[in-house]
């Protein structure tokens, strides 16, 4: 073996200073992986072993085996682990894959393609139902009603867990089913009347792996008469090819009233509240922001108008006093690199250092009007904001415009104001939110004031002005749902194989979760598709709620960062909830 990797030394030095050998089958040296290109099945998590070999291909000479040699991986490691030269597969993730072995060098992969066949059972299910749908036949009148998820939906592969909801019908036996060309994962379920079943995070990660569009069905049947089945209309759902990475930061009432987060790298994860239970700063917190890295966030304590401080949050150390020489302020939005921030109490913003929150420079609005709903681009060189003539609190006010205007940090000085989204009658403007890519500002419009409007949708406009505002009519669903505070996560996505550029938004909306009650207002997320949106088409997408929540609580007030920080590593990078597996700070 040793001869054999000289010689394998000397042809490539030979092939880059001279020409290339003659060889029967090849011109260099290379790695062959063998079996090439294989489909397997995984049925039910069983676990699957496939040994594989590697043989080196040297030009004039046959093929030797160097499979104890080179070191096996799977380019998406999520589909399964090598232990030597065997792949060990259970479910994971479903769809096409690369398996590459290593050598001195030297690479050669080849294709895998892996299917997931899932059966689960929920109730007193008969254990041949799978059998009892596959040959009933389509029977009027046995089909239920799919009441949740929405038709063409589209979801990021870490979802968490995924509802299906349906309303009833004469069917006391039921198959749901989610597939696609790679992954079949149905569940049967003994119900009557209203029924959901819910996908774990496991599963759905499953199912969203291939980033492909999945089919959903609903089918029902009579136990009475199993030769019969009626079947909802399928249903499309689409995945994005990336994952949503970075967390959320949200106002809950429960299990405690507070601010929780919620990391979208811990499906399996429950959120969790950042104060531990009974040592929150004060009974009542709000109006909460964070910086764009996860690392600053600024409160409002004792309610509206109330004590402002900021939390290093790696170790809840507070940055602001608010014991002594308290500041106060309502709304905050700090700078890319977290070391200052806008904040607004009682119509005035002024610009602030994060460390002791010291006044830089007081931020000045057109003549006779009041500011509040500061924010800053992610690139920290413009400023949106409400300005208003009609100001009771800074959060609750009406006539509201969107203005917007240039920033110098460096110099704390701010450009002249440009009105962006004029208030008009019966259409008022609240809480602007720049896009990660700064092109874009979603807002909320109401009827009426800025808080808790009933008449509330989310609005989007080009943030240069180059385009009018535009309804997202199909996130919004209807009126009077109070769709309120559109807020986007971090970073981009695309959908398909054409890679389809969108962002996500979350909004509050006191919309019916299908067949399950809520506790009121709950956080649902929407696709923005930019294009569509230049296009002149709706750039929404139909929302569909974050399944993290609660269904006993009412939430409010997400705010994304690009990581859940939970701590401080040794070289002083921030540690993530994501790495970490937990939400507890580290010591």
């Amino acid at each position: 073996m040793r001869m054999r990797l000289a010689c394998l030394s000397l042809a490539i030095a030979a092939a880059a200073c001279g020409p290339t050998p003659r060889g029967d089958d090849v011109d260099a040296p290379t790695i062959r992986v063998e079996p090439e290109d294989l489909t397997l099945e995984v049925v039910n998590r069983a676990v699957v072993s496939q040994p594989y070999t590697a043989k080196l291909l040297l030009p004039d000479a046959d093929p030797e085996d160097i499979t104890a040699s080179v070191t096996f991986e799977v380019v998406e490691s999520a589909f399964g682990t090598f232990s030597g030269s065997t792949l060990t597969l259970g479910g994971g993730a479903s769809g096409r894959a690369r398996v590459v072995a290593r050598h001195d060098g030297l690479s050669g992969d080849t294709g895998l393609t892996v299917l997931v066949k899932d059966r689960r059972f929920d109730g007193n299910v008969p254990p041949n139902a799978p059998d009892l749908f596959g040959s009933a036949v389509e029977t009027a009148g046995l089909a239920p009603q799919i009441a949740y998820p929405a038709h063409d939906i589209t979801v990021p592969p870490n979802l968490g867990e995924f509802d299906v909801h349906w309303r009833s019908s004469p069917a006391d036996l039921y198959e749901i089913a989610l597939q696609n060309q790679f992954v079949d994962v149905r569940i049967y379920k003994a119900a009557t009347g209203n029924a959901f079943v819910t996908y774990t995070p496991d599963e759905w990660y499953t199912l969203g792996s291939s980033s492909e569009p999945l089919t959903l069905t609903v089918a029902g049947m009579r136990t009475t008469q199993p030769d019969q089945k009626g079947t909802a209309q399928p249903q499309n759902v689409n995945v994005t090819n990336e994952t949503v990475v970075g967390g959320m930061y949200y106002w809950t009432t429960a299990p405690s009233q507070g601010v929780y987060r919620y990391d979208m790298g811990l499906p399996n994860v429950p959120p969790s509240s950042y104060f531990p239970m009974n040592a929150e700063p004060t009974p009542c917190l709000g109006c909460h922001g964070l910086s764009k890295d996860g690392t600053k966030m600024a409160l409002t304590l004792d309610s509206g108008d109330g004590r402002g401080t900021i939390f290093e949050v790696a170790d809840r150390s507070v940055l602001v006093p608010y014991t002594t020489n308290a500041q106060n302020w309502n709304f905050a939005s700090f700078t890319p690199d977290a070391t200052k921030l806008v904040t607004v109490f009682q119509g005035n913003m002024v610009f602030r250092a994060t460390a002791g929150g010291g006044v830089l420079a007081n931020i000045p609005s057109n003549p006779g009007l009041r500011a509040t709903h500061p924010e800053l681009s992610p690139d920290g060189t413009r400023l949106a904001n409400v300005e208003t003539s009609q100001l009771s609190w800074d959060f609750q006010v009406f006539n509201g415009s969107i203005v917007v205007r240039t920033v110098d940090a460096s110099t704390n000085t701010f450009g002249p104001i440009q009105t962006l989204v004029p208030n008009q009658s019966g259409a008022s403007n609240y809480y602007p939110s720049w896009s990660p890519d700064g092109q874009w500002i979603a807002f909320t419009r109401t009827t009426g004031n800025s808080y808790a409007d009933t008449s509330a949708q989310a609005w989007i406009v080009k943030a240069d002005g180059s385009l009018p505002p535009i309804q997202l009519n199909i996130a919004n669903l209807g009126p009077n749902l109070t769709n309120s505070w559109p807020r986007w996560t971090p970073f981009a996505q695309s959908t398909g194989p054409n890679r389809e550029p969108l962002f996500f938004l979350t909004f509050s909306t006191m919309r019916a979760f299908g067949v399950r009650p809520t506790g009121g207002t709950q956080i649902w997320m929407t696709p923005f598709f930019p294009d569509r949106a230049i296009a002149g088409q709706d750039p929404s997408g139909p929302a569909f709620r974050m399944p993290f929540q609660l269904t006993s609580s009412a939430n409010h007030i997400a705010q994304w960062t690009q990581a859940i920080v939970i701590g401080r590593k040794a070289d002083g990078s921030i540690l993530t909830a994501s790495e970490a597996g937990t939400y507890d700070l580290a010591p």
